[in-house]
């Protein structure tokens, strides 16, 4: 049987997000843990985890639109106007949303591959509030902060200047201290499923007649559809958001099949089923209004130069460790 353009595209997005939540799953990759990393250990081996494979994306794909094999013109993580309410807001809650539920909605799609019920029901929650922002009873209220808090922009992207500072800041963090060679790796090989995810959509998905949306790593926008797909399949179509969300769950369950740590996890008491909740509908509209979550942003966006990532991600860093520390301090 042949694919079409759009079947390719999504078995190549299946493959990524294998690889993906595989990676995840071995190494912890988190922004959340990454961030109680910095606040809690000398060497924060998830934060450097993090920065490699932000550091490996950007150069990449940067690498690959200086040499012309690439084009992110009509990318979904650069808009002509910047959304700049939503990159703070939306950051900001998705930051609070993350540390309520012990992870961002990729982390929360690998924990449920090892019985972590909370996730589960987090994730479900994250995708049902991030596509009511998007298409639902949600979007009149993002449309209406869109329209006083956007402004044009000159040029889509920051200065690759901008992007090179970024890599040296970021390299001097990586190498201050040593720490597990598993954090690296896999930083590495997940920076390199941003280029990856847009050679996939921008090259391979380069149809006149049936155009792929231009995108990369991301579950926001994924989770949503992903939902939708399994209620409505026989009338929806596959793309690669769908495909790639699908591919993280199977990856990180196949390494819990390897390491045989499967366990059902649940909420301990009814309050905490509240904080989930709560944490979960705060990253699905935050998400939206920030056009990504921490690898939508952190990742594809970083790589991209998007200015929107470039504020959504402080943000996001910043309103986690706020809500950390105040946890910590009112912990009984």
């Amino acid at each position: 049987m042949t694919l079409d353009t759009n079947g390719q595209v999504a078995l190549a997005a299946f493959a990524i997000g294998l690889a993906f939540g595989a990676l995840a799953r071995w190494s912890g990759f988190c922004m959340r843990g990454a961030v109680e990393d910095a606040l809690t250990t000398d060497n924060a081996p998830r934060l450097r985890g993090f920065l490699t494979a932000m550091v490996v994306g950007l150069i990449v794909v940067q690498a690959l639109v200086w040499t012309g094999r690439l084009d992110l013109s009509k990318a979904v993580v650069l808009p002509t106007s910047l959304f700049w309410g939503g990159a703070v807001l939306g950051g900001a809650m998705f930051g609070v949303g993350m540390t309520l539920t012990g992870g961002c909605g990729t982390r929360l799609l690998v924990l449920s591959a090892g019985g972590n019920l909370r996730s589960v029901v987090s994730f479900l929650i994250f995708a049902l509030v991030a596509y009511a922002t998007i298409r639902g009873v949600l979007a009149p209220a993002r449309s209406s902060l869109s329209g006083v808090t956007t402004v044009s922009l000159a040029r889509q992207t920051l200065p690759l200047t901008g992007g090179a500072v970024f890599v040296a800041v970021a390299l001097v963090v990586i190498v201050w201290r040593r720490v597990p060679a598993r954090h690296l790796i896999a930083g590495v090989l997940i920076g390199l499923l941003v280029p990856a995810g847009y050679l996939a959509t921008g090259v391979l998905g380069a149809d006149d007649f049936e155009p792929v949306t231009v995108e990369s790593v991301n579950v926001t926008r994924g989770g949503g559809d992903a939902l939708i797909y399994l209620l409505t399949f026989t009338g929806a179509k596959i793309n690669f958001g769908i495909a790639f969300v699908a591919g993280i769950f199977v990856g990180a369950l196949a390494v819990v099949g390897l390491k045989r740590d499967f366990k059902l996890v649940g909420f301990e008491q009814p309050a905490d089923m509240l904080r989930y909740a709560g944490g979960a509908a705060l990253m699905g509209v935050g998400g939206v209004l920030a056009l990504g979550c921490t690898v939508g942003n952190g990742l594809t966006g970083v790589a991209s130069l998007a200015p929107t990532s470039f504020i959504a991600v402080p943000a996001m860093v910043l309103a986690a460790a706020a809500t950390m520390k105040w946890r910590w301090r009112n912990r009984p």
